[in-house]
């Protein structure tokens, strides 16, 4: 049940959307961008954020117009009880997948750099389960979680990739624009996947102690992301080298193998990394579990929660597993970019849309 720490701050919801975006592609992002878009890969980084906080104003606007209505309310408002309970499911079922899809990626680069011989099994388990025990008491104590980790998971990355500068040679980043529109306008949607993570507030929106400012929490976790990544692709094409990181899964996490702290204070900064990456992908889990499970109680019409994030627990490690490879697994995750896309922003401005029709037309929903 919901209790009186059911409501976030606004400087609480800005933090608790960074951390949910910035786990799901931190790792692959560098060699994504440079195999779709070559030395402007950064650039393609900037359009494709530009995709995303567009899609995402939309979700402002809607919270704007309806903050005391939770997303199913509002829903049917505008179009009808039917087509709003279909979306809706639809909507638990991506959340519910991207979760699964967050937590092997985790597993398949927990196994691949540090822990070989634990099984995938355990590792996802553990991760699950403290997530279930944090996000049965509400989204308050899970938004500050995710004020403590940000700074501790934020600072490190910075200094750790500002010591790769030395071996920098920022001559990869050119030429400058050499890329073809139509190929950087591929890519640019193809990167806009990996900034996915807003669409959580059609959901969480209404737990803001002022949804009305929602436009402005959307608008600086976008950016604060977007200036992230940019930077860690900066380094990553400049130490690495373009062509290089193209050939690399997660070029992200090998060229810590490069840098060496000051002093050899750490020899291997890539075992920093991997704690970096559990508090990375433990707080974007956070947020599209409990986005998963809000949607089934408010399709049930109930104030009570924990039932459900219980309830969809086995489904989430099941569907984890279900993939042989991490290719496989990256494939899969292309395809529920694209389900993010349509879910998380054409289907909500097509609301708005009809939304606005009814308003002008003298029938507001």
């Amino acid at each position: 049940m919901l209790t009186n720490n059911d409501k976030i701050t606004v400087s609480q919801a800005i933090i608790f959307l960074i951390t949910t975006i910035i786990g799901t592609g931190i790792l692959s992002l560098p060699g994504q961008v440079a195999r779709n878009a070559d030395s402007d890969g950064w650039i393609v980084v900037i359009l494709g954020s530009i995709i995303i906080l567009a899609g995402s104003l939309v979700i402002g606007i809607l919270l704007k117009r309806y903050p005391q209505d939770t997303f199913v309310e509002y829903a049917q408002k505008i179009v009808g009880k039917l087509p709003a309970y279909i979306f809706c499911i639809l909507l638990m079922i991506y959340f519910t997948l991207f979760t699964s899809i967050i937590a092997r990626k985790f597993a398949d680069v927990m196994n691949a750099f540090m822990l070989q011989k634990t099984p995938m099994e355990f590792l996802i388990l553990t991760q699950l389960l403290l997530t279930v025990y944090l996000l049965r008491h509400g989204i308050e104590p899970a938004a500050r979680i995710s004020e403590i980790l940000l700074p501790i998971m934020i600072i490190p990355i910075i200094g750790m990739y500002l010591m790769g500068i030395p071996k920098a040679d920022f001559t990869e980043l050119l030429p400058f624009l050499n890329t073809p529109v139509k190929t950087m306008a591929i890519g640019s949607l193809y990167t806009a996947f990996s900034l996915l993570g807003s669409e959580i507030l059609l959901v969480v929106g209404p737990y803001i102690r002022s949804p009305e400012k929602a436009l402005r929490v959307i608008t600086v976790s976008v950016t604060a992301v977007t200036i992230t990544y940019i930077f860690i692709v900066v380094i990553v094409f400049a130490t690495l080298g373009v062509e290089d990181t193209k050939l690399m899964l997660w070029p992200a996490m090998t060229i810590t193998r490069t840098i060496m702290a000051p002093g050899g204070i750490l020899e291997r900064l890539d075992a920093l990394v991997l704690a970096l990456w559990t508090i990375a992908a433990f707080t974007s889990i956070n947020g599209y579990y409990f986005s998963a499970g809000l949607v089934l109680s408010h399709l049930s019409g109930t104030r009570e929660f924990g039932f459900y994030i219980t309830m969809i627990f086995p489904w989430i490690y099941l569907f984890s597993l279900f993939s042989r490879n991490v290719l496989q697994t990256s494939s899969w995750a292309h395809y529920l970019g694209i389900a993010g896309i349509i879910l998380g922003m054409a289907v909500p401005a097509v609301l708005l849309i009809i939304d606005t029709i009814k308003r002008k037309g003298g029938n507001p929903a």
